[in-house]
């Protein structure tokens, strides 16, 4: 086979079974990753390593690189709720945007640039980026494309399979929530997330396969490691995946919605799905096997957000009713909303209401108004900073009736409150 293939590495099994290094409460941890402007152009710039040097130097922690020059990722520490999210993100959005600025460039939020051509963005130097692009060929340069990415602490391997299982179906309803990339290389694509259709950068990509228990997804490792496949559970990219190192489960099904309060909303939406499954899986851990056909409906329903959003026609469960996503969502958001109460994070919740203009909507209009793709770019650029000084970052009181205060653990080695989650 050609050198470029992950089969030229010598092909052995995994020599020890993985640590789920599990968290004792649904901790939380954000990555957002950010469009770098031209402010001439309006165009991606590839001056990511600039900004992330000026960053270092002013002690901005939890900013790292990507894999294009043109953009970068900002992560928070370990957090309890979303409230400490805020708390935690908001700020160093605040600094970061003024260091991008202070060069000479723009940020901005959304899950593709408008009209960029990606084929001359710029890869970054990063060895295993290299080793990516090396793999994927052509493909690597279609991935100026932008996510958002939330880690839900859960206690153990077989918690963080019964949970996946358990939140599947609601994959595309997330996905539909966040949806924000409607244009690529001065294109509608008439799709509601160009990104979720264009990010394929290996065979395991979007929904995950089924497993029936934690013993069942290291075995699925073990067969994929010694076929020289992956290398380890960052190799896997679906829309939702566990992170032993971390103790958490990993959403990565979103676009990078178009402002922050949405982002602290899908935040809370997630951790709220999280802590309603833990309470499912204790009443009854057998459902914590999932049901394979449920993997079926979530994969068609996930084209279908991509494709409609919150508009697509979706039959969400075996044997149910044909609804759009947005009667769906509704459905769900007024189920949690008791819990998101219970929790404090009803204030956040309520930025991800279903009836609400999604990112994708937003920007179709802007270009219906002024027939102008610049103008979407600048409205990706100025909405959420402007927004972004508004946002309400005082904490919320939690009645501490059922719950303690939660302990901020994703492993089991305490980290700092500026330690970040690790980059993709």
């Amino acid at each position: 086979m050609p050198s470029s293939t992950f089969n030229s590495k010598p092909t052995t099994q995994m020599s020890a079974r993985i640590d789920f290094r599990g968290s004792k409460s649904t901790s939380l941890g954000v990555e957002i990753e950010l469009q770098v402007l031209d402010r001439h152009t309006d165009d991606l710039g590839p001056v990511a390593p600039l900004i992330l040097e000026e960053c270092q130097r002013q002690g901005i922690d939890g900013v790292s690189g990507e894999f294009l020059m043109n953009m970068f990722e900002v992560k928070t520490g370990i957090c309890s709720d979303t409230d400490e999210v805020a708390r935690t993100l908001v700020p160093k959005l605040r600094r970061v945007r003024e260091v991008a600025g202070q060069l000479g460039y723009d940020l901005a939020l959304g899950g593709t640039h408008p009209f960029a051509q990606a084929t001359m963005r710029a890869i970054s130097s990063d060895e295993r980026y290299l080793r990516i692009k090396q793999q994927q060929g052509w493909a690597a340069y279609q991935e100026a494309i932008f996510g958002l990415h939330v880690h839900v602490g859960v206690p153990d391997g077989d918690a963080a399979v019964g949970v996946t299982n358990l939140l599947v179906p609601y994959l595309p309803h997330l996905l539909a929530l966040s949806a924000n990339s409607p244009f690529w290389q001065g294109t509608d694509t008439d799709y509601a997330s160009a990104r979720v259709r264009l990010f394929r950068p290996s065979a395991s990509a979007g929904i995950p396969p089924h497993f029936v228990s934690w013993g069942a997804f290291h075995t699925y490792l073990d067969v994929l490691h010694a076929a020289g496949a992956l290398e380890g559970t960052k190799d896997m990219y679906w829309d939702i995946r566990p992170r032993p190192d971390f103790g958490t489960i990993e959403f990565r099904v979103f676009d990078a919605p178009n402002t922050v309060s949405r982002l602290l909303g899908l935040t809370a939406l997630t951790r709220l799905l999280v802590e309603e499954s833990l309470d499912i899986l204790k009443r009854d851990p057998s459902l914590g096997r999932g049901n394979p056909m449920s993997y079926w409906l979530a994969n068609e329903n996930r084209w279908l957000a991509t494709r409609y959003g919150l508009q697509a026609r979706a039959v969400c469960e075996p044997g149910g009713p044909s609804r759009t996503l947005a009667e769906h969502s509704r459905q769900l958001l007024q189920r949690l909303q008791p819990r998101a109460v219970q929790l404090g994070e009803a204030k956040y919740l309520r930025h991800v209401r279903a009836t609400a203009e999604t990112g994708a909507e937003r920007q179709r209009r802007i270009l219906r108004e002024t027939h102008s793709l610049a103008a979407v770019v600048r409205d990706m650029r100025d909405h959420w900073a402007d927004e972004l000084d508004k946002v309400d970052c005082s904490p919320t009181t939690v009645s501490t009736s059922r719950f303690s205060r939660p302990q901020a653990l994703l492993t089991a080695q305490p980290l700092s409150a500026g330690a970040s989650v690790a980059s993709l």
